[in-house]
């Protein structure tokens, strides 16, 4: 039973899918599995995924008969690991090499289910594009309505609620989803104010589009959630100040 279990989908990621593993098998934490889960990629994502996995044999390697999108595919990542704990990390992204240590180290002091950490943004060259995002040190279900703390690439959290939670796939935002069903049933959730990771911004990601993630967003409030439609208005409104502070550009 490894310590970690790190859960990657990737998918026509051949640009980056080499550097992101890479950061993970810098972790000074060591005692991992890696899951790598290809979603039917059309460019070199799983040629390369293959060849990384001959060099490192805590990389398993997993390639979809038929493209399933990233919230089914996670599913499975998450029904597969093994580990005490498990962390998510969408294929373009990035952790600093003591981002699990720190994060273990804080789930155990503060018994934790499910730990975050504070993230800088880059664009596909590795440039740093907006200023550091700065979590708080805790977030519950009323203030992540508000202000999302949470995102896959920065998040760990124990086997059990691996194990009892998943991305609902009929939603668009489905990550956000599922950090609200866990913290509204009293998971305790800790962040890390130190930037230990790094959240790549692309034209192709679905966060590029503001217009278009609100109105998820709100659906979510709404058809998710089933909010009161007065409710979720003024939400929105804190969300969309929420959202000019935290892309703001350098």
């Amino acid at each position: 039973m490894p310590l970690v279990s790190v859960i990657i989908p990737a998918y026509n990621a051949e640009k980056f899918i080499a550097e992101t593993v890479s950061s993970v098998q810098a972790q000074t934490i060591s005692d991992m599995e890696i899951i790598i889960i290809d979603d039917c990629s059309t460019d070199k994502t799983a040629e390369i995924i293959e060849r990384l996995a001959k060099e490192d044999e805590r990389i398993v390697f997993i390639k979809g008969e038929k493209n399933q999108g990233v919230a089914k595919v996670r599913n499975k990542g998450l029904s597969l690991a093994k580990g005490k704990y498990v962390a998510l990390l969408d294929s373009d992204d990035l952790w600093l090499k003591d981002k699990l240590e720190r994060q273990i180290k804080l789930a155990e002091e503060k018994k934790a289910d499910i730990v975050y950490c504070s993230y800088s943004m880059i664009d596909e060259n590795g440039k740093k594009v907006c200023e550091d995002f700065l979590v708080p040190e805790k977030t519950d279900f009323e203030s992540t309505l508000i202000k999302s703390v949470i995102s896959c690439s920065t998040a760990l959290m124990t086997n059990e609620v691996s194990k009892k939670y998943r991305f609902p796939t009929n939603m668009y935002h489905e990550d956000y989803a599922l950090w609200l069903d866990i913290l509204k049933d009293g998971n305790v959730a800790v962040g890390d104010k130190e930037v230990c990771a790094k959240y790549r911004l692309l034209q192709t990601s679905r966060s590029a589009g503001k217009l278009k993630c609100a109105y998820h967003r709100f659906r979510i409030y709404r058809d998710y959630l089933h909010l009161p439609f007065f409710k979720s208005l003024g939400i929105m409104y804190e969300y969309a100040t929420e959202g000019f502070r935290k892309y703001k550009k350098l």
